[in-house]
């Protein structure tokens, strides 16, 4: 194998597999590589049990936000403009999933380029993902492709426009835990016409609860506009209950009648502030890193960070998504205020290094599993290839 100019193992330059085909990796390489590469982000989860995370979908005298706060143990991270006409391939072992970003991006990283938590496309569609330790994803199967469960984040942003797109492309494409007994998450999903999917696998079988905005404003809708980390049907039940047996469910609880205020709200609420508001409501106090607020109808994205609570906002409508244009990032981190966009620049590799290191030497002991997974982590990126533009991106 070579070395890159970072000093790392050059993956792609190396023997491909014929079954495990992703990123170019030899079989036994790829396999342990990935089976570490899962094991330690699990691991990172469960010892972050206390940490969580709560989305709530709000429609604010018409003007439709979407808040999220990302509750974990640091909060370092990247904001990262993907480009549409981009090839990539799944990290999973299993039937990879191909594909072409038809749509450019706005994602949210802590673990390296490509893997994100959360994110927005040009077309306002959001993904957010949450865990859900009742998750239990169905065994491999031949006749799908897979996608990594944390990848399919970034696989619909780059692939669908509205939630109903989300929810057809389960019936081809499947998100794929390498370690299903421990790698457990749900997923909230909207978009700019007003739907909302809760996306769920329990005791291996898929449940979607797809809320169209034609039947929205009634009790069952409002309590399908939040989601945290109990699967919907018991944080619905203790709702209805009035009986909260974890903090999941007591941040549910907050979260509806949040939801339920927001359509009741004097025609002079400004939206995005509301959202704020009550994301602070279901805050976890110092486990609060990011606090996410989306508008998918004006693509712009709005959050403040525990080390930077200044409010910025980026406008998806001001990037380029051209697939000839620069990868831009923005360090979470970095104390600023205001409009974003004069503020990207160019992504490196160091950038993306800087982050993996923080998120593996935090959390992983020295030695060989931290540093292969540092290696598929950091050689992802260099094996996309840049296609053809793709047409009606917006």
């Amino acid at each position: 194998m070579k070395s890159n100019s970072l000093g790392l193992v050059d993956f792609h330059s190396a023997e491909r597999s014929d079954r495990y085909a992703g990123i170019g990796v030899p079989q036994r390489v790829f396999a342990l590589t990935m089976l570490t590469l899962i094991f330690i982000l699990v691991q990172i989860t469960l010892s972050h049990l206390v940490s969580a995370c709560t989305v709530m979908r709000f429609d604010v005298n018409g003007r439709l936000v979407v808040a999220r706060n990302h509750d974990w143990g640091f909060g370092e991270g990247m904001l990262i403009v993907n480009q549409r006409g981009v090839r990539k391939k799944a990290l999973t072992p299993v039937n990879p999933v191909e594909w072409v970003s038809k749509y450019g991006s706005v994602s949210f990283v802590q673990f390296g380029r490509e893997i994100p938590f959360a994110g927005m496309n040009e077309r306002g569609l959001t993904v957010d993902l949450l865990q859900l330790n009742e998750a239990k994803f169905p065994n491999p199967d031949p006749t799908k492709s897979s996608v990594n469960v944390v990848q399919w984040v970034q696989y619909q942003l780059d692939t669908a426009a509205t939630v109903n797109d989300v929810v057809a492309s389960l019936e081809k494409v499947y998100p794929m835990p390498i370690l299903p007994m421990i790698e457990r998450v749900h997923y909230f999903v909207t978009d700019a016409l007003g739907d909302v999917a809760v996306i769920e696998y329990i005791n291996g079988n898929l449940s979607v609860q797809h809320l169209r905005h034609r039947d929205s404003g009634s009790e069952e809708a409002f309590e399908k506009c939040v989601l945290a980390n109990s699967t919907l049907e018991d944080s619905v039940q203790a709702f209805k209950e009035q009986r909260a047996r974890n903090g999941s469910e007591l941040r549910f609880g907050r979260g509806v009648r949040a939801v339920q205020i927001s359509g009741t709200l004097a025609p002079n609420v400004d939206a995005v502030d509301f959202a704020m508001e009550s994301l602070s409501k279901v805050s976890q106090g110092k486990m609060t890193q990011w606090s996410l607020v989306y508008e998918p109808a004006q693509r712009r994205i709005c959050f403040a960070t525990r080390t930077a609570s200044m409010r910025r906002w980026i406008d998806l409508d001001d990037l380029n998504f051209d697939s000839t244009s620069e990868n831009l990032v923005f360090d979470l981190d970095e104390v600023c205020f205001g409009d974003l966009c004069p503020l990207l620049k160019p992504y490196t590799a160091a950038d993306n290094k800087r982050i993996v290191d923080n998120a593996f030497d935090r959390m992983v002991p020295e030695g060989f599993a931290r540093l292969a997974v540092k290696q598929l982590v950091l050689g992802y990126p260099s094996t996309l290839v840049i296609e053809a533009e793709t047409q009606d991106a917006k």
